[in-house]
């Protein structure tokens, strides 16, 4: 399997994720806003952010830096792989300063485009709440099609939740528009 060390947009630097990145992953993991769909409380202490930060890297999940800055402003990277099916599932964060300016959708880019292309994946899952309205754009913007909600599919803080599961096929892909940007 051929997973990104580093992958470079028009604005960004994908690389992977360091100890010195505990601080930016305590600053994006602490706001409520990015924690409200996510299966983590917010975080509070350095402690905390270690931990997740460790999961991150196990996972091989990558930070996303602007071009020229050192730290990280949000991360991404697949997981769950199955090569046996050319799959695997698609996970992602970003800092609230930056939301509504495409930095997602063209680091998520960049990732597809070596998930197809250079991994040879042909299917990328992604799961959603239902009402997450900003990551399910996202999801559609690269040409995520939903599948369906699985009811209670999971459960953390203390209930259950609804998942709405998004798929992306390779023919899907390299026909969109977002497959040929840099």
């Amino acid at each position: 399997m051929d997973y990104p060390t580093s992958l470079k947009t028009e604005r960004l630097e994908l690389r992977p994720l360091e100890r010195k990145d505990v601080p930016d992953i305590l600053s994006i993991f602490s706001h409520p806003e990015v924690t409200r769909y996510y299966e983590i409380e917010t975080l509070s202490n350095f402690s905390q952010a270690e931990i997740l930060l460790d999961h991150f890297i196990a996972m091989g999940r990558v930070g996303i830096s602007l071009k020229g800055e050192t730290g990280i402003i949000g991360s991404c990277g697949l997981f769950s792989f199955s090569m046996e099916y050319f799959s695997a599932s698609l996970g992602y964060d970003l800092s609230p300063e930056h939301w509504g300016k495409g930095i997602m959708t063209e680091a998520l880019g960049a990732l597809l485009r070596h998930a197809f292309f250079s991994m040879n994946l042909n299917r990328i899952n992604a799961l959603t709440y239902p009402d997450n309205a900003l990551s399910i754009r996202v999801l559609s913007e690269l040409g995520f099609r939903a599948e369906g909600v699985m009811r209670e599919f999971g459960f953390w803080k203390g209930s259950f939740h609804d998942m709405t599961l998004h798929s992306l096929l390779k023919r899907e892909f390299q026909s969109s528009s977002v497959s040929s940007c840099e």
